[in-house]
């Protein structure tokens, strides 16, 4: 019985979450209603989601009503081919993601199902609805709907079929494939300077809008985080950290924000250090996404010398050396790209990487400088000595 929903009695005095409405329960008031619920929408064997003792999820605080369309959790079902391992997509703190199709609104989706180990997944799946059904930007992520549901959550989303920045990234460059789980293989490309710039525009024109326009503070940039569609367009993704931008009359201060999720090897340092948060942030974790971007190399890395674990001190140990352009760009780009756009944004980088928040430019700011550096013409670059190997 598909769009069929029902109420499901709350268990706590609260009236509003007395009559949340869900979406795979059968409703308690109504035995013929009930038999229906069973017999048409009885859930296949799938992971996590069958055993009748399991700890229901928590319905306080409630949903608010304006949280996009709803899914069944049996449509969810079918359009993963209940959860088959060629449907997985990837996988995350707040659960794991697959392509799913959906056979009454004939569209391709991506849902991430809520994991029941998550202490904190309540609170990220009302962040990351709430904060994406009020968004409109061709650089967010679009939010096609949830399944809210007492047993089984998920949250919907348009499909990537270009999947994230990071393995784009990180996975050519090597010249090996990171260890996924299996999964769709999506193809991974080898991204060109312009398409990389494009990038890096796309995500900071993204961060202005929920800045400027949602008020909100994404707190959890990074390249796993940034989908691509089919034309290499950059999408902001996973908003369960997302907080209010909190004013003090018209001055933006720093906020206590819950526990971080993130690598705390790469966060900025009053986030890492007191739990505050703030836009200046999210300006710090752009800043090192476009070192990762135009590098080729992770936040943190292990295998670097001691001390140059962390981007930001590999980086900083090469400042003095001249030609320090020609050093650190990913090899990848084949020795085309643009000498000046790549300091230009390497400074703008460190802008961004600033120890104290103050020191960091805004959103704003950044873009005009990022978008004066897509300007710059890309060259071929001769090939120079890099540490026991030459460029490509």
């Amino acid at each position: 019985m598909k769009g069929f929903f029902c109420c499901v009695k709350g268990e706590s005095s609260n009236s509003a979450a007395q009559n949340q409405v869900f979406d795979d329960e059968p409703s308690g008031r109504n035995e013929f209603l009930n038999r229906i619920w069973r017999d048409e929408l009885q859930i296949p064997q799938s992971p996590g989601v069958e055993d009748p003792n399991a700890i229901l999820f928590p319905i306080n605080p409630p949903l608010p009503a304006n949280c996009g369309p709803s899914y069944q959790w049996r449509e969810i079902l079918d359009g993963t081919l209940n959860f088959r391992q060629t449907c997985l997509l990837g996988r995350g703190n707040f659960g794991d993601v697959y392509r799913c199709e959906f056979r009454r609104t004939n569209q391709v989706g991506a849902v991430k199902i809520q994991n029941r180990d998550n202490p904190a997944g309540h609170q990220e799946f009302l962040a990351e609805v709430t904060t994406l059904h009020e968004a409109n930007h061709p650089n967010v992520i679009k939010l096609l709907g949830k399944c809210y549901g007492r047993r089984n959550r998920a949250i919907v989303y348009e499909f990537m079929p270009n999947g994230s920045l990071e393995r784009h990234i990180f996975d050519y460059a090597r010249q090996r494939q990171r260890v996924r789980p299996q999964g769709i293989d999506q193809p991974t490309r080898r991204l060109d300077w312009e398409t990389r710039m494009k990038i890096a525009v796309g995500v900071a024109e993204g961060l202005l809008y929920l800045h400027q326009e949602l008020k909100v503070i994404n707190r959890d940039i990074k390249a796993g985080n940034i989908l691509l569609d089919a034309d290499f367009v950059p999408k902001l993704s996973d908003f369960g950290l997302a907080t209010k931008i909190s004013f003090n009359g018209s001055l933006e201060i720093h906020k206590q924000a819950r526990a971080l999720k993130v690598n705390k090897q790469c966060a900025a340092p009053e986030s890492e250090f007191c739990g505050l948060v703030s836009t200046k942030t999210d300006v710090y974790g752009y800043g090192i996404l476009i070192l990762e971007l135009f590098t080729g190399s992770e936040a943190y890395d292990s295998q670097r010398p001691v001390g140059n674990g962390k981007i930001t001190d590999w980086l900083i140990s090469k400042l003095e050396i001249k030609d320090i352009g020609s050093l650190v760009v990913d090899v990848a780009l084949r020795r085309s790209y643009s000498p000046e756009g790549l300091r230009k944004v390497i400074c703008i980088a460190l802008k961004c990487l600033a120890p104290e928040p103050e020191a960091r430019p805004t959103m704003e700011e950044v873009l005009l400088n990022v978008s004066e550096a897509a300007l710059f013409q890309v060259r071929e670059m001769p090939r120079v000595l890099r540490t026991g190997f030459l460029t490509p």
